[in-house]
C-alpha cells in the first residue's frame, strides 16, 4: 500500500546520531512543536568558534505554525542555544520547562540582554498546543528537575525520553515515578524516543550518590588545595563536594561565573542551603592553609577562557595550582573536547598538581545517562509500537536496537534515522524515512555576542 497522508513528522535539527545540539521538531500540517534548544562544541574543523548550534533555516517559512518550545531539562546541550536561536523565532513564543531549567534559561537570556516568555511547568501540568497535548513525568538524571514528555499527537502518543537514568537514591528530588510511566504505556504509545548514549554499557548506571564516597576518599588523601571541576549546572554533584569539604573543615571557594551564579541561584530557589561561613571569597584564599581549602571551579570541558583554563595559565589572581594540590575532573568529555581536556590535564601536571580523571580512576564520574538495564526497563514499561534512539552517536543507536531485540522486540521496531532524515508517520501509525534534509551547524564565537543577542558565525 502506498504511503500517503503524512500526519506527523519528527525531525532532529541537530541531527539524529549526534550527542549534543538537541533540538527536535514535532510537525503536523497545522502545528509545530520544538523540544529542546541546545548547543554543542566544535570539532577541530570548527577552530575559531567556541560553540555550535543547530541551523534553523528549515523553520524560516514555518514560523506561523510554531506553538512553543518545551525544555526537558537544564543542561546546555538542551537549553544553551536559546540566546542565539530565540531571537530568530516569533516574538513572545512560549518557552515551557521545569523549574531549574527555566531558572537557568532565564539567567542565560538575561546575560544576553534578551527578554523571553518563560513558563514553568511541573508534573501536574498539561499543555494544549494546537493539535498537541503535552504532559510531564519527572525522572532522574545528573541535574534536578528533568522531565520526560508525553506528547499526544493526531496519530498517537509519543513518549520523548531525553537524558535519564533510573536512580533509586537521587541526591536531590525523588526517584523516577515508574508507576506513572507504566500508566502511560497502558494508554498505548505509538513511538518512544529514548536516550541511547550508554546503550553499549551493561547493567544499571550507578547512582549519583556514589560520588560522595569518591570525594571523601580523595579529599582525605589531599595535603593541599582540593579542586573539583564538573558541569556547573550539576548542583547535586556540587552539593556532595561541598558537604564533604565541610566535614573536613575546609572552606569552599567558588571560582568561575557559571559556578558562582548557579550556586547563588540554587540557594535562592531553596535547592541548597548552607551556613554563611561555608564559603569564602577568592580574595581570602591567602588567609588559609592550602589543606583548609576546597575550590569548585568552572571549566570542566577545558573551555578557552574558563576559570580552570585561566588558573592553569596563571591568569587568575590569588589562585594557583602547585605541589600537594589535587584536581578532580568529575565529568564526562563532551565529544569534540577531548584534545583540549587532555592538554589541560598535561599542564596541571606540569604545575605539580595531581589530577584525578575518569581514564585513570573509576568512580570519579557517574553518568547521568541510563545503561542497558535502565534503557531496557523504560522500553518494557512504555511498550511502544516504534522506537527512535536519540542523544547518541550511530553506534549507540545500533546498540539500542540490539538491546531491544534481546528484550523481545523486533529490530524493525527500532527506527535508525540518520542525520537530517525525518521520521514521518501517517494516520494509521505507519512510518517511513522522509527525504533527507541537510543538517548544518552554525558556528558561534560566544564573546562576540552583543547585548541584543546577535552573534557572528560562519
Amino acid at each position: 500500500m502506498e504511503f500517503q497522508d503524512v500526519s506527523l513528522k519528527i525531525i532532529s535539527l541537530g541531527g539524529f546520531g549526534q550527542v549534543t545540539k538537541n533540538m527536535f521538531l514535532y510537525e503536523t500540517p497545522q502545528d509545530l512543536l520544538i523540544v529542546d534548544c541546545g548547543l554543542g562544541f566544535p570539532e577541530q574543523e570548527g577552530k575559531g568558534a567556541d560553540l555550535v548550534i543547530p541551523d534553523i533555516s528549515y523553520l524560516a517559512n514555518k514560523k506561523n505554525k510554531i506553538r512553543a518550545i518545551i525544555l526537558s531539562h537544564g543542561h546546555d546541550d538542551h537549553i544553551g542555544g536559546l540566546p542565539h536561536i530565540l531571537p530568530q523565532l516569533p516574538d513572545n513564543l512560549p518557552v515551557y520547562g521545569p523549574k531549574w531549567a527555566i531558572a537557568l534559561a532565564r539567567l542565560k537570556l538575561e546575560e544576553a540582554g534578551l527578554a523571553a516568555n518563560l513558563r514553568e511547568v511541573d508534573e501536574t501540568s498539561q499543555l494544549k498546543l494546537g493539535q498537541f497535548t503535552v504532559e510531564f513525568i519527572k525522572v532522574t538524571h545528573s541535574i534536578p528537575d528533568t522531565f520526560h514528555l508525553i506528547i499526544k499527537t493526531p496519530v498517537g502518543i509519543v513518549y520523548h525520553a531525553a537524558d535519564f537514568k533510573l536512580d533509586l537514591i537521587p541526591v536531590m528530588g525523588e526517584p523516577t515515578s515508574q508507576g506513572k510511566i507504566i500508566a502511560v504505556g497502558k494508554r498505548g504509545v505509538l513511538c518512544l524516543l529514548s536516550d541511547c548514549l550508554r546503550a553499549e554499557n551493561p547493567g544499571f548506571t550507578p547512582p549519583e550518590a556514589k560520588l560522595e564516597e569518591m570525594f571523601e576518599k580523595e579529599i582525605a588523601s589531599c595535603s593541599g588545595k582540593f579542586f573539583v571541576t564538573t558541569m556547573s549546572s550539576n548542583i547535586s554533584r556540587l552539593k556532595q563536594a561541598i558537604d564533604v569539604s565541610r566535614r573536613h573543615q575546609r572552606k569552599v571557594v567558588l571560582v568561575g561565573k557559571s559556578v558562582e551564579k548557579n550556586l547563588e541561584l540554587a540557594e535562592k530557589l531553596k535547592y541548597l542551603q548552607y551556613p554563611q561561613n561555608t564559603f569564602i571569597d577568592k580574595k581570602e584564599i591567602g588567609d588559609y592553609a592550602p589543606a583548609k581549602l576546597s575550590l569548585l571551579v568552572a571549566g570542566s570541558q577545558a573551555q578557552l577562557g574558563s576559570a580552570l583554563d585561566r588558573i592553569v595559565a596563571g591568569n587568575l589572581k590569588n589562585i594557583k595550582i602547585e605541589a600537594g594540590d589535587k584536581v578532580i575532573f568529575s565529568t564526562d568529555y563532551i565529544p569534540g573536547n577531548e584534545t583540549a581536556i587532555y592538554t589541560l590535564i598535561d599542564n596541571i601536571y606540569r604545575l605539580g598538581g595531581e589530577v584525578v580523571y575518569q581514564d585513570i580512576r573509576s568512580g570519579v564520574h557517574v553518568s547521568g545517562h541510563g545503561s542497558q538495564k535502565d534503557l531496557g526497563k523504560l522500553m518494557e514499561m512504555v511498550k511502544p509500537r516504534w522506537m527512535i534512539p536519540i542523544g547518541g552517536n550511530f553506534r549507540h543507536m545500533v546498540a539500542y536496537q540490539n538491546l531491544a531485540a534481546f528484550l523481545g522486540f523486533r529490530k524493525s521496531q527500532v527506527i535508525l534515522a540518520d542525520g537530517g532524515e525525518p521520521v514521518e508517520f501517517n494516520g494509521r501509525g505507519e512510518f517511513r524515512i522522509g527525504p533527507k534534509m541537510e543538517v548544518r551547524q552554525v558556528m558561534i564565537k560566544s564573546d562576540r555576542m552583543n547585548s541584543k543577542g546577535k552573534h557572528g558565525h560562519r
